[in-house]
């Protein structure tokens, strides 16, 4: 058996010696989204010999030049999918093609749907759980103040929460359907949206344990949840019966989910939540991506929601670039070893955050935020950049997209690794705040709903943006990264000491 025939679903491009690189995928996609703008750079990133190590660098000289262009960056999007999905391959039955190839030829069903009604009451107003505690009506707009002003989340985020506040009809959902894909991401909306009535379509691995979860929470919530069955059945049978015939896989059957979504006549709203590690992040981002792009364009109605990572390359507003240099001149007693230990690293340690300041060709001025975090690896950036290269696309094209930066949040895969764990237990000490999941699942489900329900909203493709970048700036919710003083990877390993200790004790 040939390695074409061992092989199934979206993989990565093979090299030419038959290799099948992320290194060299990440390179050339990204050069091709920017060799139309300027070929220079698109020659640096191809040749650049240690991409692992210095990837971050040309993720901020990205931003720059989609900045500085303005909407001639427009190239960039639609060049950088189009390399994502003429180099990705799509395999079957021995055969390859591109994913959108794939898309085109299986449109046949393989999907049955079962359905499962909640018989929870729904929830009517606004609650974030937060330390213990569940925050409704004037607790929570005095918490959501105190984020604000601690620039924990960024001032339209608060104020689209203190919308939801006084609109409690907008959290009556029984109206609006929701695909989610990957939909028991530890990070995601199910629950929130299951309790305030929503009609949800769910998207999973077929494994029983995930859908034994889903399950349970769509009894107890108070809309509906349908999914995909492998065969059919009728609702009657009991829910081990459906937990076992349940689930799809994204990797392998992204054509068929497609069309079994198409079977549904509701207008919605896919929102892209499936994650998985190291290189399978990218190839299922690419499945994700493939699914809405198909559905997208058939369906001129249809939304799409991601989730964002602080942990990443951002034009932000100007005033939250100003805060952060405020923040760093009020360092106080500190810099008495933070100049010292920033020369002895050469610059490693204790960098200053959004140091820079970029201009577009309207003159709108913008802060330049670099959150990579290395240990993160290209992987995970070039998955971020199909999420934001697909959410600028589809806003371009006239649908309505909630791209919202999320908040570190304290996750099992985060915690099981002891670096992370200790960095995150240390950066309270540099005015970054930790979400636990709950807490994390509550707001940026909220601003999900702000953001399909306000006209008013830059969610909305109707409203004019100053720069199309400014999608990713409203709305953040980056725990404080953007408006800190230092640059977080510069404190990272020294966030990770001071929680290791402070965990000890």
């Amino acid at each position: 058996m040939t390695d074409q025939d061992a092989l199934s679903g979206i993989q990565f491009p093979s090299t030419e010696g038959g290799r099948r690189s992320s290194t060299a995928a990440s390179e050339a996609i990204l050069a091709a989204a920017v060799r139309e703008l300027d070929s220079e750079f698109a020659d640096a990133i191809e040749s650049e010999r240690n991409w692992r190590k210095r990837y971050g660098g040309y993720l901020v000289d990205l931003v720059k030049l989609a900045v500085k262009r303005g909407e001639a960056a427009a190239s960039i999007i639609d060049n950088g999918l189009t390399a994502v999905h003429e180099s990705f391959r799509f395999f079957r039955d021995g055969e390859r093609m591109t994913p959108r190839e794939a898309m085109q030829r299986f449109r046949s069903p393989r999907y049955h749907s079962g359905l499962v009604r909640g018989g929870g009451v729904r929830l009517e107003r606004l609650q974030i759980p937060y330390l213990g505690d569940v925050l409704a009506g004037d607790s929570l707009r005095r918490q959501i103040d105190a984020w604000t002003g601690a620039g924990i989340m960024e001032p339209s985020a608060g104020a689209a929460l203190e919308r939801l506040c006084v609109n409690d009809d907008w959290l009556d959902l029984r109206d609006l359907h929701f695909v989610l894909l990957g939909a028991a991401a530890e990070i995601g909306p199910v629950a929130i949206l299951s309790r305030m009535g929503a009609n949800l379509v769910a998207v999973d691995l077929d494994r029983p344990e995930i859908w034994r979860k889903l399950l349970h929470v769509a009894r107890r919530g108070a809309g509906t949840l349908s999914f995909p069955l492998r065969e059919p059945l009728t609702d009657s049978v009991g829910d081990e019966r459906l937990v076992a015939a349940a689930g799809a896989d994204l990797l392998t059957a992204a054509p068929e989910i497609r069309t079994w979504l198409e079977s549904y006549n509701h207008p919605f709203c896919i929102g892209g939540y499936a994650y998985l590690h190291g290189q399978d992040h990218v190839r299922v981002e690419v499945a994700m991506d493939a699914i809405m792009e198909d559905i997208a364009a058939r369906r001129p109605d249809t939304a799409l929601a991601f989730l964002l990572t602080p942990t990443d390359v951002f034009a932000i507003p100007e005033e939250a670039a100003a805060a952060a240099r405020r923040d760093n001149a009020a360092a106080g007693v500190s810099r008495l070893w933070r100049g010292p230990l920033k020369t002895l690293s050469r610059g490693r340690l204790y960098a200053p955050n959004a140091s820079l300041d970029i201009s577009d060709p309207a003159g709108n001025r913008f802060g330049l935020y670099d959150g990579v975090v290395p240990q993160q690896g290209p992987n995970y950036a070039l998955a971020k950049r199909i999420q934001k290269w697909r959410a600028l696309a589809a806003r371009a094209a006239g649908h309505r997209v909630s791209a919202n930066v999320a908040p570190s949040t304290s996750t099992r895969s985060v915690l099981t690794r002891r670096d992370f764990a200790a960095a995150y237990a240390g950066a309270r000490y540099y005015g970054i705040e930790i979400f636990e999941p709950a807490t994390t699942n509550a707001i940026m489900a909220a601003l999900l709903i702000h953001d399909l329900r306000n006209e008013g909203c830059t969610a909305n493709s109707a409203v004019e943006l100053t720069h199309p970048l400014t999608l990713f700036m409203d709305e953040a919710v980056h725990g404080g990264l953007w408006r800190t003083g230092l640059q977080l990877r510069s404190v990272l390993e020294i966030a990770a000491v001071r929680g290791y200790l402070g965990s000890r004790h």
